[in-house]
């Protein structure tokens, strides 16, 4: 696993005699943004916190993401590597078989609890990835929709019973 450390990503594919920005011919080359890489330490709005570091990003799923993911970002995108597969949880423990309190869980492959931390709110929520006509490392017992298209959905839960609130992002 990647321990906390953000990575730029080298320029090793230019010839030998190329200029800064400059193609083999003399064209201006557009430089690609720096990718980094990192685990995941803190997340407040749209800021994302990683190997000290802070990166505005702009992704539908930075609310989501916990202390310990392992991510991408490149040119204010962010890309999960770690857990590939997982999903989010918020509200009553009771569901997840965590008590009666509120609770934040992330759940991989299975629905297999990864991460919890204490909740803030009663307010009971999933957000999830629809794939290949299947519901992602979701809790075992909610009954879900089927959503129109894949990807990332926020479902809003009355008990075990979801329903969509609103469509994310692509998930790939």
């Amino acid at each position: 696993m990647l321990l906390g450390f953000v990575m730029g990503r080298s320029e090793s594919n230019r010839g030998e005699g190329e200029g800064k920005g400059q193609g083999k011919h003399g064209e201006t080359e557009k430089q690609a943004p720096a990718r980094y890489y990192g685990q995941v330490e803190g997340v407040e709005g749209q800021t994302l916190w990683m190997g000290g570091k802070a990166f505005q990003v702009s992704s539908y799923l930075v609310p989501y993401l916990a202390p310990g993911m392992v991510v991408e970002v490149e040119g204010g995108k962010i890309r999960v590597l770690y857990p590939t597969i997982w999903a989010y949880y918020q509200g009553p423990g009771n569901p997840v078989g965590l008590g009666q309190g509120p609770v934040r869980v992330w759940l991989t492959e299975g629905g297999v609890l990864w991460r919890a931390l204490p909740g803030n709110t009663s307010e009971a929520v999933l957000v999830a990835r629809y794939l290949k006509g299947t519901w992602q490392a979701v809790p075992r017992g909610f009954s879900l929709p089927q959503p129109p298209m894949k990807g990332w959905w926020l479902l809003v839960l009355e008990g075990s019973t979801a329903k969509l609130e609103r469509w994310l992002q692509a998930g790939d």
